[in-house]
């Protein structure tokens, strides 16, 4: 039970990361395309 709380905490930032990753990239594409 603690194994997979832990294994979901990790899942839960790492999409959390990912997320603004993305966002910044798609922000970047967007001024490129400004330009």
């Amino acid at each position: 039970s603690l194994i997979l709380g832990f294994f979901a905490v990790i899942l839960g930032t790492l999409n959390v990361v990912g997320g603004f990753v993305v966002t910044d990239r798609m922000l970047e594409m967007f001024k490129k395309k400004k330009k």
